[in-house]
């Protein structure tokens, strides 16, 4: 990637597809980030050279290198605006240059699943100097001096440094930091506001084509076009018709019953007299079942919705308790329906034995924005 007149690695890592035993399904097929998402002038001592603390991130694409603080104090919003931003300076092919996004919810299930059927990692979440896990503390990594020069009692390690049990397959060549250091927002997994229900993505389909992202490419009343799509007829549509655009503004729009037309390159909403932000969007469909039932927030994962066709995919709690399931690594569950939440996952640096690579938050808003929140980076074929 060229930035500003530099070239920036963009470390990425293919994920196979692999059959889940737990699910019954085959999950991957995509590339996601190697490393936690940083700006790209990113140094050892500096986590927000390119973009101020809850700033819109503007052109600014996201980087995943090694050695580096990760980006903070970024909403989900903006996150899928620097990730989306990444393909216009990729140095490359056209192909290389497409498919640029947030790391969604089915991607960070399928490194969990993948996970669960070999090496749990761990990850710094002990908050400790030198960053370190708390299950085993003799595994270290760097300190993040950026973020501990924001506060002395603040320990996040620089992306990658950890040992190979950090990564998501126990090697080198793996995924890392999934089990804490930064809370990371996952595209196409939000939660209604009283009732629980989820907003899911709209299909599995890893293809640049046909994946439920996208950035648009021109907007107007009723619709939104994407010129990088070929959209399968009625490829998203179920019978009740809850269909969404989540727009880059964050505003979800229910999409027309027509749409979209056979290797169409445009949406339709069906409100025809709005017109959705243009950018970075997600097609997500309402599920009417409440996530929330039986369990209390800040609970531990006993058991995963494994049989549910809509939800099996996501790595989303069942059943929750005080004590959780080591096959899930004790791992916590938070939500929150006072308003539209969006999920991000793992944990943090203070987060303990609750974080993991099944903890999930469904707590705050798409508007929200911490220390400890970050983001990945995925890319469609």
């Amino acid at each position: 990637m060229e930035w500003q007149g530099k070239l920036y690695p963009q470390h990425m890592v293919w994920v196979p597809p692999t059959y889940i035993t737990d699910i019954s399904a085959t999950v991957g097929g995509f590339y996601v980030g190697k490393y936690q998402a940083s700006q790209p002038n990113a140094s050892s001592f500096d986590d927000n050279p390119d973009v101020g603390d809850s700033a819109a991130v503007g052109t600014t694409p996201a980087a995943t290198q090694f050695g580096v603080p990760a980006w903070r104090y970024i909403t989900l919003l903006e996150a899928r605006k620097a990730a989306a931003n990444v393909g216009q300076y990729i140095i490359g092919t056209e192909a290389d240059k497409k498919g640029w996004g947030l790391s969604t919810a089915a991607d960070w299930a399928a490194l969990a699943f993948i996970a669960k059927g070999g090496t749990m990692p761990g990850g710094n979440n002990a908050n400790t100097n030198p960053p370190s896990d708390t299950v085993t503390a003799t595994q270290k990594a760097l300190l993040d001096h950026a973020c501990n020069t924001r506060s002395s009692g603040w320990y996040a390690c620089l992306t990658g440094t950890g040992p190979t049990a950090w990564s998501h397959d126990g090697t080198v060549n793996g995924v890392w930091d999934l089990n804490g250091n930064m809370w990371e927002w996952n595209d196409g997994l939000l939660m209604q506001i009283t009732t629980g229900y989820p907003y899911i993505l709209a299909n599995l389909d890893n293809t640049i084509a046909r994946a439920p992202v996208g950035k648009s490419t021109a907007v107007a009343a009723g619709t939104l076009t994407d010129t990088d799509k070929a959209w399968v007829a009625d490829a998203f549509l179920d019978a009740g018709g809850t269909i969404y655009l989540y727009d880059s503004a964050g505003t979800l729009h229910q999409l027309a019953t027509s749409t979209p037309a056979n290797n169409s390159t445009t949406l339709y909403l069906a409100a025809t007299g709005t017109t959705p932000a243009s950018g970075p969007y997600t097609i997500v469909k309402l599920i009417a079942t409440d996530i929330t039932a039986g369990m209390s927030s800040g609970n531990k994962i006993l058991t995963l919705r494994d049989a549910d066709a809509d939800l099996k995919h996501l790595a989303i709690p069942a059943t929750s308790d005080g004590t959780g399931a080591a096959a899930y690594g004790n791992d916590g569950f938070w939500f929150n329906t006072d308003a539209l939440r969006a999920a991000f996952r793992g944990g943090s640096w203070l987060d303990g034995a609750d974080a993991g690579v099944f903890a999930l938050a469904l707590s705050y808003a798409p508007s929200r924005s911490a220390p400890s929140f970050g983001f990945r980076l995925r890319k469609a074929l």
